[in-house]
């Protein structure tokens, strides 16, 4: 017998961006790229999701292309950072914000990302694996460049 596939809620601050997506498990990656520290004002901690978001609210909802092979979804009436997903094919891989659900309690940390980008000033006392940039390209099929 199959798996029920989970359905969670969220959005963002100011509920101008509501959605509904598929959490892949109830797990949480955090990405320590440079892009996402200053998108986020930190590491972003986020849930990977299968086959894009269904949206119920999106008056505020942005897309940034921050990259040739990725798209970064906000609010931007709020400003909360909310999605990363591939620009090439979105419903391929969405990551959500973990706290952007409306519950999120039940999430475990699975690992770090872009760790050998992670400055120095901080630091997290798990032992959950540590993936490098040329790692995580390399599982998701993007050629660096």
């Amino acid at each position: 017998m199959a798996a029920e596939k989970q359905t969670r809620s969220g959005g963002c601050l100011c509920g101008a961006v509501r959605f509904d997506v598929s959490p892949v498990e109830k797990k949480f990656d955090i990405c320590h790229c440079g892009m996402c520290r200053k998108w986020s004002a930190g590491p972003f901690m986020s849930v990977h999701c299968q086959g894009g978001a269904t949206f119920t609210k999106k008056d505020g909802l942005a897309w940034y292309r921050g990259s040739k092979w990725a798209e970064r979804g906000f609010c931007s009436r709020c400003g909360s950072s909310l999605f990363w997903r591939l620009a090439e094919n979105p419903d391929a891989m969405l990551a959500v914000a973990a706290d952007a659900f409306d519950v999120a309690d039940d999430l475990t940390l699975d690992r770090h990302i872009f760790i050998d980008a992670k400055p120095a000033r901080y630091d997290f006392a798990d032992d959950r694996p540590r993936i490098t940039e040329a790692e995580l390209l390399a599982e998701l099929g993007i050629t660096p460049g």
